[in-house]
């Protein structure tokens, strides 16, 4: 998982209804990306189900998945720090 630093409403959208990153997650540090983690498959299944109340799949302006090249990325492991909290 990456953590986010950042504040999230702007990148991930957070508070946004729908439009919020379905790979935002919060653990025990605050905010994460699962996107690259192996737990994406299961949110990529309930948003195929249509079960989740966030949709969005990132790949926006400041998005830890593009930055780091969508399929080509890093491994999951490697931790972005992107700024002060």
């Amino acid at each position: 998982m990456k953590k986010i630093v950042n504040e999230p409403r702007l990148t991930c959208r957070l508070g946004q209804g729908e439009e919020c990153c379905a790979f935002l997650v919060v653990g025990v540090d605050g905010f994460e990306c699962i996107r690259m983690d192996p737990m994406n498959s299961i949110i990529f299944s309930r948003l195929e189900a249509g079960t989740m109340n966030a949709k969005g799949h990132g790949l926006w302006d400041g998005c830890l998945w593009e930055e780091k090249g969508g399929k080509n990325a890093k491994s999951k492991e490697e931790t972005i720090d992107r700024g002060a909290a």
